[in-house]
């Protein structure tokens, strides 16, 4: 039988052997572009071309659909012709093939952006309790949001309670906001309806209003590079590295697979200076491109658009009158990157009285400096007026500056404000900044001056203020600042104030302040980032002859943070206290938690209670009597890796998944389950058609499943486990095979592993 079966076998080897041998095919290790792929392939050769299996070119992320395929086996793709050279080599019996940059499928990082996850429906109630007590009265209010949402949109209604003792008019409820906003997140736009405020601009402060608002808000988002940061391209035939360098300093780092690359280099970089691209291929072939560059978020990346269109009615003194809308308006913003150097933009917005159109240029000059320049008219209330600016700023490696001035005629108004308002003349500021310096640290000096047109009804002051400031670190807990000023204005004064920090520990803090007039401030305070905790800071103050003397607390809980101030004097005495916290509403649970400023998930693991459940592999809490744990302050366009310990689950329970990855819009709730299926352990006791129990070791299998093996014991039991709710065959193999039905019910407080199930096998 061994010599017949022996006889076969060589025989058909001998017969596979002579067809390939016919056909010219071999089997081969694939060298591709002078590199080892560890990789063996059918290759067939025919008049002197080689042909490989596509299959396996596929796999080497090749472009199999530029090849040509042979004319009878469609499985062989043809790898010589005039840009594809291949050899084979006896030695090695290797094919070695070398493929131009373009016939490989390349790599991208362009479009891994995650897009935001649609909340669930649920509601928030954020509350803020406010008591002022000193010694000529009081003051009280109360601050209310309410937030409901689902999927991408959000019903906002604030509003404040206020009452004051000495002031009978300002007591009663003010109505803040009111607005349903929706978001677009994959076109990265938002529409709103209600009360907003309108987009700041170079031509155009925010003001607001009630009514319609539409445009793009990709500059909230932390996950999306909006300005001009080089994107790397090119091609590779051979794995590469590509390092971008700025004035030295490595700032990005990827490794490309062969074939034409596209990279974005990442939102961290806001730089200028000498760049310099080296890419490095696996082989040690070295390449290195320089040129000038400025990074900077003011220009957009080219072909991008900015854009904005609002109408309605302008709002004014929100905060003391719930309907002081007046005049109907339109404004329309846009800006577009035209070049990674250039951006414009225009703003025109038409109301009644008022009328507004300007122009924005935002330029890179080279690596130096980046120029903003703007001009825009206005017609306001029968006078024509106008207004120019322009800014030139940039920052290096050892220093920053920057210089903005604008001009406005008299009559040049703006959107948005009141006829009685009048714009500064000239509105000039300079700064300029130095690190590094030797025996500081750093020194920094600004200048600001302010120049009002003369009025005789609301007469302004002048101002022309010059700071000057220096900071050194004599060690890790000791500092020192100090800082000048002199105002060459209207007010004429000039003065230096000094401060000295040492750091008791990582959290504890005492400050001592000195000014050139004789005040002097002492303060020790206490301060931890932690959600959770007490900070506190004491302090005394001389001034002009007198102490005051105060104390601050701040209990910060997970239901809310609790603040506490008193300041006293001899003459005077101020005390405060506020109570900030939020009620949230999400899959019919309700939890009192922080004041929702960010987004939160609601985590549900089973019916299991003290689960542990993390928020990216950080432990943040535990599961309440239901299952349920609320997680707070989750941040907007950030990818969220939510969890739970499985490990302390029983072993006999199974689940689909373990985490959950998340992206949040912001002020929405997500409600996350993980489902855990509660599997059972059952007794069998098996008898035959004839009443007789199975023998000893006799193998039962679950529907058909070989894999799993259940053996009689000696008592005729077979025990199974990891059971669903639903119906399983039982069988058993061999010359006696039977099959029989087991019926799982759904598990029950009177359900116990112990009971045993007596079943006929036919």
């Amino acid at each position: 039988m061994k010599i017949s079966t022996l006889s076969a076998h060589i025989c058909l080897i001998c017969a596979f052997t002579h067809v390939h041998a016919a056909d010219n095919v071999i089997l081969s290790n694939l060298w591709i572009n002078g590199l080892d792929r560890n990789t063996e392939a059918l290759v067939l050769q025919q008049d002197n071309q080689y042909y490989v299996e596509c299959q396996i070119l596929n796999s080497l992320n090749l472009k199999v659909f530029l090849l040509k395929k042979h004319a009878t086996q469609e499985q062989y793709c043809l790898v010589s012709s005039d840009q594809i050279h291949s050899s084979f080599d006896n030695a090695s019996q290797s094919l070695k093939i070398d493929f131009p940059a373009e016939y490989f499928l390349g790599y991208s990082n362009q479009n891994t952006m995650l897009q935001p996850d649609k909340a669930s429906l649920g509601a928030f109630l954020n509350y803020d309790f406010f008591y002022d007590k000193f010694d000529q009265g009081y003051e009280f209010n109360n601050f209310y949001e309410l937030g409901i949402f689902k999927d991408y949109w959000l019903l906002n209604n604030s509003l404040i309670y206020r009452k004051n003792d000495a002031d009978d008019d300002s007591t009663g409820v003010i109505r803040l906001n009111s607005s349903l906003s929706i978001d677009f997140p994959q076109h990265f736009t938002r529409l709103t309806l209600g009360d907003n405020t309108s987009i700041y601009n170079s031509l155009i402060d925010s003001f607001r209003f009630g009514g319609i608002s539409f445009g793009t808000n990709f500059s909230e988002r932390s996950d999306f590079i909006y300005w001009n940061t080089p994107i790397l391209r090119g091609s590779a035939i051979v794995p590469s590295t590509i390092d971008l360098y700025i004035n030295g300093v490595s700032i990005y780092r990827q490794n490309v697979t062969p074939g034409d690359y596209t990279l974005q280099t990442g939102a961290n970089i806001q730089q200028s200076g000498n760049a310099q691209i080296v890419v490095e291929d696996i082989l040690g072939n070295r390449s290195v491109q320089n040129f000038p560059v400025l990074i900077n978020n003011r220009l957009l990346k080219v072909g991008l658009n900015e854009y904005n269109v609002s109408l309605g009615k302008l709002r004014f003194n929100y905060d003391y009158d719930s309907n002081d809308y007046r005049d109907f308006f339109t404004n329309v913003y846009f800006r577009r990157g035209f070049s990674t150097d250039t951006t414009l933009g225009f703003n025109g917005s038409y109301s009644d009285d008022v009328k507004n159109l300007g122009l924005m240029w935002t330029q890179s000059l080279g690596r130096y400096a980046l120029l903003d320049v703007n001009a825009a008219g206005s017609s306001a209330y029968g006078n024509d007026g106008y207004s120019v600016g322009a800014s030139v700023s940039n920052s290096f490696d050892s220093f920053s500056m920057g210089l903005s001035t604008r001009y406005s005629s008299e009559d040049y108004q703006s959107l948005g404000y009141t006829q009685d308002f009048r714009n500064p003349r000239i509105d000039s500021l300079a700064y300029l900044s130095f690190f590094k310096v030797p025996y500081v640290n750093s020194v920094n000096l600004n200048y600001v001056e302010r120049r009002y047109y003369p009025d005789d009804e609301v007469p302004r002051n002048n101002s022309k203020l010059l700071t000057v400031g220096i900071s050194k670190s004599f060690s890790r807990r000791l500092s020192f600042t100090a800082s000048y000023f002199k105002d060459f204005g209207d007010f004429n004064d000039s003065g230096a104030f000094f401060s000295l920090i040492f750091n008791w520990d990582d959290n504890k803090n005492i400050y001592l302040d000195q000014t050139t007039d004789g005040d002097t401030r002492l303060t020790f305070a206490k301060s931890s980032p932690e959600q959770t905790g007490f900070n506190y800071s004491v302090g005394a103050e001389r001034r002009d002859g007198e102490m005051t003397y105060n104390g601050f607390g701040l209990f910060k809980t997970d239901v809310g943070d609790l603040t506490l101030q008193h300041t006293q004097n001899s003459d005077s005495y101020d005390s405060r206290v506020s109570y900030r916290g939020a009620l949230v509403w999400l899959n019919h649970q309700v939890n009192l938690t922080k004041s929702v400023d960010s987004a939160f998930a609601l985590v549900k693991v089973g019916d299991y209670k003290d689960v542990d459940v993390m928020r990216s592999l950080s432990p943040v809490g535990r599961t309440n009597k239901n299952g349920y744990f609320f997680i707070h302050d989750i941040l907007p366009y950030i990818s969220y890796d939510l969890s739970f310990d499985q490990d302390q689950l029983p072993i006999e329970d199974k689940i689909d998944y373990s985490s959950k990855k998340m992206v949040a819009l912001n002020q929405r709730g997500y409600y996350i389950d993980f489902p855990v299926i509660h599997t059972q352990q059952v007794i069998v006791k098996l008898r035959d058609k004839n009443g007789n129990l199975l023998a000893r070791a006799t193998p039962v299998y679950l529907d058909q499943n070989t894999d799993q093996v259940y053996p009689v014991d000696q008592q005729g039991n077979v025990y199974l486990y990891g059971l669903l709710p639903k119906t399983y065959q039982l069988s058993t193999q061999g010359d006696k095979a039977c099959h029989s039905q087991l019926q799982i019910p759904e598990k029950t407080s009177t359900t116990t592993s112990s009971q045993v199930i007596e079943l006929t096998c036919k």
